[in-house]
């Protein structure tokens, strides 16, 4: 599975300019903003991974069966795989032994296990190409955890083996986005919950070691999935809260220009592209309502000063970072979300 057309160009002409991010089209601009305010509003970052779509036209109406992989671990018996099996099972069980420790509940582990495909795993461009081509194994785990790189199906798969060998609910999609783009994805249940993942629109393209990772689409709702993914939803698990969202663990509550910028730091400093905020105090702020997926604003036009004044103060020292802003909803609160570029 590719991503479009269009994030295809955009990414060539990213890499190489050396940037870690995929612009995407322009939502909104205001001439009197500050240049790095303009840039965040006027220069969305693709979804995925910036934002992503992947897909192919061509590609097999079917996902890689993982689960001789993820059982053979469950019964601590990997004799009965192949080559290809056990190499797969053998690095999936070294990548559990690296980063789930003892104590972590399932969001802890789940985030562990998103972060390190996100960070280890780089999505097949060649897939962007003319020709639509990638390697081998790119829809399935041995692309991702072997070879390194994978389409959506690779990361979806990888994905899903990974939450079945931690004994996590997990189920995977094969539908489409955007254009009518074959794309895959998941649902994962935390505290007995449903939400939806999409791994592969959580990593940025094109890859650079050290670059922030997505969050937007960790545990995030039906409303937010829909606005790009296009599938049937009728045999889905209801997807009724977003209490273990990655937006709700990280909501916190600002006082002051220095509280935010403090926020953003926060989030730089975890490797982490995603903030969100939400004032004591509203005035100021135009908080009314959730905007889509795919609209962002300036800072000033959500936060006022306060906000405007944050993003200034936090570009003086990472000046390589763009900041871009939308509306979401988080239980019963509209808050600011910031998207963090590095470039």
């Amino acid at each position: 599975m590719r991503r479009s057309k269009t994030i295809a160009i955009l990414a060539a002409a990213l890499m190489l300019g050396s940037c870690s991010e995929t612009p995407e089209k322009a939502e909104n601009s205001l001439a009197e903003e500050s240049t790095a305010e303009t840039t965040a509003a006027t220069a969305k970052a693709d979804d995925t991974p910036t934002s992503d779509e992947d897909t192919t036209g061509d590609e097999e109406d079917t996902l890689y069966d993982w689960t001789p992989i993820s059982q053979a671990y469950l019964a601590g018996d990997p004799s009965g795989l192949d080559d290809i099996q056990t190499e797969i099972y053998k690095r999936a069980s070294y990548v559990i032994d690296e980063v789930i420790t003892d104590g972590m509940d399932d969001y802890a582990k789940e985030l562990a296990i998103h972060d390190f495909i996100v960070q280890n795993v780089t999505y097949d461009i060649n897939m962007l190409g003319i020709f639509e081509d990638h390697g081998e194994h790119a829809a399935d785990p041995y692309g991702a955890l072997v070879d390194g790189k994978c389409i959506c199906s690779g990361y979806t798969t990888t994905f899903n083996m990974f939450m079945d060998m931690l004994e996590i609910p997990c189920t995977s999609t094969l539908a489409a986005a955007d254009d009518n783009e074959a794309h895959a994805w998941n649902m994962v249940q935390i505290n007995g919950h449903w939400y939806y993942m999409d791994v592969t629109w959580d990593d940025p393209i094109p890859d650079k070691d050290g670059r922030p990772e997505q969050h937007k689409y960790f545990n995030t709702s039906k409303e937010i999935m829909a606005d790009r993914h296009l599938w049937d939803s009728s045999s889905d698990p209801v997807c009724d809260t977003d209490e273990d969202s990655y937006a709700a663990h990280e909501l916190l509550t600002v006082k002051s220009t220095e509280d935010i910028v403090n926020a953003m730091e926060s989030a730089f400093n975890k490797r982490s592209m995603n903030v969100y905020i939400i004032p004591e105090d509203t005035e100021g702020w135009s908080l009314e309502k959730a905007d889509s997926s795919e609209k962002y604003l300036t800072a000033s036009q959500i936060g006022g000063d306060m906000l405007k004044n944050a993003q200034k103060e936090f570009s003086k020292k990472h000046g390589s970072c763009i900041c871009q802003w939308q509306r979401i909803q988080i239980g019963d609160k509209v808050a600011a979300a910031g998207y963090m570029f590095v470039f």
